[in-house]
C-alpha cells in the first residue's frame, strides 16, 4: 500500500507537464509595429498555480505575474503594468524547455498583440 501512495504523486507530476519553476529568457515580438523586446521571467510553480515576475531584460521594470495557472501543457497568466491600459494576458504552450504563445492587451493607442518565445535558462 505504501508503494502505491508513493507512486501516485509521481504520476500526478508527470501528467501535469513540466515544472516551470526557474528563470526564462526570450522575446516578445509586437506584430503591428514589428518591434522585438528581449524579456526575462522567473516562474514559481506550485501544483497548477504559477507566480513570479516578467519584464524587459536589463530594464529593471519587472512586473508581478497574477492569476497564473497551468492546464496540461498550457500556461495562462496576467501582468498589470503602468504602461498598459489593460492587463496583458499571456497564453503560452510548453514545448520541451520552451514556452511559446501570445500576449494580448491594450495600451493608450489601442490593442496590442505579441508573439512570445521563452527558453529555460541553464543553471
Amino acid at each position: 500500500m505504501k508503494k502505491v501512495l508513493w507512486i501516485l504523486p509521481c504520476l500526478l507530476l508527470t501528467l501535469s507537464g513540466a515544472d516551470l519553476t526557474g528563470k526564462w529568457s526570450g522575446t516578445i515580438e509586437i506584430e503591428d509595429s514589428g518591434t522585438t523586446t528581449p524579456v526575462s521571467a522567473e516562474f514559481i510553480q506550485k501544483a497548477a498555480l504559477v507566480s513570479g515576475k516578467i519584464g524587459r531584460t536589463g530594464g529593471g521594470d519587472e512586473e508581478s505575474i497574477r492569476n497564473g495557472k497551468v492546464d496540461g501543457k498550457k500556461v495562462f497568466f496576467e501582468v498589470v503594468s503602468s504602461h498598459t491600459a489593460t492587463p496583458m494576458k499571456f497564453t503560452l504552450t510548453v514545448v520541451d524547455d520552451r514556452l511559446e504563445g501570445e500576449m494580448k492587451g491594450a495600451v493608450d493607442e489601442g490593442e496590442i498583440i505579441g508573439k512570445v518565445r521563452l527558453s529555460r535558462e541553464k543553471p
